[in-house]
């Protein structure tokens, strides 16, 4: 058994990329590409050994990964959008004139 998996920004983009290769609907339309993942899914879980009963109970056990992993992700990107704010420095200094009033010349304040 796995000690754990491990999810890449690269994997999921390799994921999108074949489902896109067999329908490009699912590179412009993230609910196609969805459907894809689960039907696979559904397959996959299908094809395991094992009794009915087991093979339910991995749905379970799966449903209830899908929903960790899109609570962490929720949370994640909530923290890192209000931490940004926060990060960002102002530049001070003033634009200085120069012969086309549409153009300046940023001098910053040292």
């Amino acid at each position: 058994m796995s000690d754990g998996i491990q999810l890449s920004s690269e994997l999921i983009s390799d994921l999108i990329t074949t489902v896109a290769r067999h329908d490009k609907d699912a590179d412009a339309d993230r609910m196609v590409l969805l459907q894809y993942l689960m039907a696979v899914s559904g397959i996959l879980v299908a094809d395991y050994p094992g009794p009915d009963s087991e093979r339910s109970e991995i749905l379970g056990q799966l449903a209830a990964l899908m929903n960790h992993v899109c609570d962490d992700r929720v949370t994640a990107r909530q923290q890192t959008s209000q931490q940004a704010p926060s990060q960002t420095t102002t530049a001070t200094g003033k634009s200085v004139a120069t012969d086309d009033p549409a153009v300046g010349i940023w001098k910053p304040e040292l």
